[in-house]
C-alpha cells in the first residue's frame, strides 16, 4: 500500500513553506507512512492541494 502525503501548509506558523514541505515529508519518511523509493506527488498537485507558489514547490523538493 502506497501512502499519499496530504501537504497542510499553516500561513501563521512562522515557518516558510517550503520548510513546512520537508519537514512534513520527513516526519512521514520517520513514522513510516512513506518509504524510501515511494514517489512524491507532482509539484502541480502539491501546488493545487496547498496554493502555495510553484516555486516553493521546487525549493523544497530540491532541499528534500
Amino acid at each position: 500500500m502506497q501512502y499519499v502525503i496530504n501537504f497542510r501548509i499553516d500561513r501563521r506558523a512562522g515557518l516558510p513553506a517550503y520548510l513546512q514541505i520537508v519537514q512534513q515529508t520527513r516526519q512521514a519518511l520517520l513514522l513510516g507512512r512513506f518509504r524510501v523509493g515511494d514517489q512524491l506527488p507532482t509539484a502541480r498537485e502539491v501546488v493545487a492541494s496547498t496554493g502555495s507558489n510553484p516555486n516553493t514547490v521546487r525549493k523544497a523538493y530540491r532541499e528534500l
